[in-house]
């Protein structure tokens, strides 16, 4: 799985997501990505190497069915989620990859009334899903505005302290709960005895 920054730099690019979005919809073999997206076939050519090189794309090949030449189909590797929150006074952006399920895991659907029944169906179940994320989304929501006001008693609890790498480290402390002292140190870059030190030190002066 690539990191963050090199996923962000691949994707930020429109051209690239619109290849992408297309892909996930069904694999394509280049020439119908050009039709389709406007785009010249050697300007698809160019996202797709890209997009294959960091694994977001792979493809196979496959007969033509006008009795030419192979052509290669290219489809989605896609399996990650990318969560960024931004306020006045947070800022963090995560990476997760979710495991593809292996082929004997995959469930098996049994096709059962007419194609209109199970296109119905599907678009139900799919409503459903996107309800159930919609109210996750907005749990969501109320957590980081409580966590950004937790983090803004934060900066005003640590403004009167003179010390920056003091504030810095006060502030990744209670941020950061999921670090221990040794996470936090490798996440400011800085040796873990100065944090520990640090710490001790304005603990002791506060009691």
């Amino acid at each position: 799985m690539v990191e963050l920054d090199e996923l962000l730099s691949v994707i930020e690019n429109p051209a690239r997501r619109r290849i992408l979005e297309a892909l996930a919809r069904e694999p394509h073999y280049p020439l119908q990505l050009s039709k389709e997206l406007g785009m010249s076939q050697q300007a698809v050519m160019k996202h797709l190497k890209v997009l294959e090189q960091y694994d977001l794309v792979r493809s196979y090949q496959e007969k033509s069915d006008l009795g030419g030449p192979n052509r290669k189909q290219f489809y989605p590797a896609l399996n990650f989620t990318i969560v960024v929150d931004a306020g006045p006074n947070m800022f963090s952006a995560e990476l997760f990859s979710r495991e593809e399920p292996a082929a004997e895991e995959r469930e098996e659907h049994e096709e059962e009334g007419t194609l209109e029944e199970r296109v119905r169906e599907l678009r139900g179940r799919v409503g459903g899903i996107d309800a159930r994320l919609e109210e996750l989304y907005r749990q969501r929501e109320e957590l980081i505005m409580e966590k950004e006001s937790i983090l803004e008693e934060v900066a005003h609890l640590t403004d009167r302290l003179g010390d920056y790498q003091l504030r810095r480290i006060l502030y990744e402390f209670i941020s950061r709960p999921q670090l221990d002292l040794q996470g936090i140190a490798r996440a400011m870059a800085v040796r873990d005895e100065a944090v520990i030190d640090t710490l001790n030190k304005w603990l002791r002066e506060e009691r």
